[in-house]
């Protein structure tokens, strides 16, 4: 969106996010900011200056849902699929959940490829997952960020496969003695039929997914076993490549062995790779999606803003805006409908980048080398990266 209209509904939002969430105000009153001052933050385009909840506030067990989370709308808890067994709940509207799950739509999909084969759980899991990842108490819903970015695969995709579903017939069979579901992956043979029918037909297909779930099969076959072309990409999101991703566990991974690997092995000419290879940068706590493409010359993909968004790298201590180097990334993003459900309007996020494009205002065009933070104070153990201090909690 324009300038203009990032303004407008900025500031409808953080006057909300003001009115409604005592929190935000406690935490804005530490720097010594009034409702007042912080639209004239907003006038001025200084969005920096915004105060940002630190994302691990919005971990379960730090006890905050209430205070982060405006419940009396119609909405959902987004749900991260935490490795640390600690997800965060934003409570989110209806329609920010849609926009949401259409920017994974925008982000995942490539225009003219009507064929995805995703290392991923299917729906009918993630669906499951989501209903018993409620909150007690609350009677609210939940949906996990995954199955928002696996839905917005299917609004895009005219075929989806996955590589993990419930074994229908056994898990039928099993409810006879109380056995719980029973879960199917795909085997190297159903993985290469479906490559090989792609490759058959000059279709354009999409491996996308969570890459540790990708990642056992390689070891399966070899370089040159596939011949996509340009008719194959590769589009990933959600991480995992420190070798964990919620339940989810493997090796570590090397991105730019990982990439050659696999396009070696689909058949995908390395001069396509830049154009041919992406990934998501986003987190539960926003509602920002970054897309990046393969960069050879980094090693790494390099993430660009969400238009609909304005993203900052900052120093870890002052928070003050660079303009080189890496930091903290802190995004301020706002909901649409100009009446978040959660404090979520400007966060400081729990990792770190490396600037490749800044504009003089300290706005942030490109990232990359997005690592979690190790800082000094980075404990997720304490009381939510810098919210004890900040927020006066």
């Amino acid at each position: 969106m324009d300038e203009k209209k990032f303004q407008s509904v900025l500031r409808a939002a953080i006057e909300s996010q003001w009115d409604r969430f005592p929190y935000y105000r406690n935490l804005c009153g530490q720097e010594g900011l009034g409702r007042a001052d912080l639209l004239m933050i907003i006038d001025h385009e200084e969005y920096h200056r915004i105060p940002g909840v630190v994302s691990p506030a919005f971990k379960l067990s730090k006890g905050l849902t209430g205070d982060l989370n405006d419940l009396s709308g119609p909405g959902a808890f987004q749900v991260s699929s935490s490795t640390s067994g600690d997800p965060s709940y934003i409570y989110t509207s209806s329609a920010e959940l849609a926009r949401i799950a259409d920017r994974y739509r925008l982000t995942f999909g490539i225009p003219g490829v009507p064929k995805a084969l995703a290392f991923a759980p299917s729906l009918r899991i993630l669906r499951a997952l989501s209903k018993k990842a409620g909150l007690p108490g609350t009677g609210k819903p939940a949906i996990l960020r995954m199955q928002l970015a696996l839905e917005g695969g299917y609004r895009h995709y005219e075929k989806v496969d996955v590589t993990v579903d419930v074994d229908l017939l056994k898990t039928v069979l099993g409810r006879a003695v109380r056995r719980p579901a029973s879960l199917r992956k795909a085997s190297a043979e159903d993985v290469a039929s479906i490559l090989r029918d792609a490759e058959r037909s000059g279709s354009p297909i999409t491996i996308g997914g969570v890459v540790l779930l990708l990642q056992p099969y390689l070891a399966l076959f070899r370089e040159g076993e596939f011949h996509l072309g340009a008719n194959g990409y590769i589009a990933f999101s959600g991480g995992g490549y420190s070798g964990a991703k919620g339940s989810i566990r493997g090796d570590k991974i090397d991105k730019p062995r990982f990439f050659s690997d696999v396009a070696s092995i689909l058949g995908i000419d390395e001069s396509d790779w830049a154009s041919h290879i992406k990934d998501i940068y986003g987190f539960t706590e926003t509602p920002a999606l970054c897309e990046g493409r393969w960069s050879p010359e980094n090693g790494d993909f390099v993430f660009h803003a969400d238009p609909d968004a304005r993203l900052y790298i900052v120093d870890p201590e002052t928070e003050a805006p660079l303009r080189a180097g890496r930091g903290l990334l802190k995004v301020i993003a706002p909901s649409l409908d100009a009446r978040p459900a959660a404090a979520n309007v400007s966060v400081l996020q729990y990792d770190e980048a490396e600037i490749v494009t800044s504009r003089e205002d300290g706005r942030i065009e490109a990232f990359t080398h997005v690592a979690r933070y190790q800082g000094r104070g980075a404990s997720v153990e304490g009381c939510a990266f810098k919210a004890a201090e900040i927020a006066g909690l």
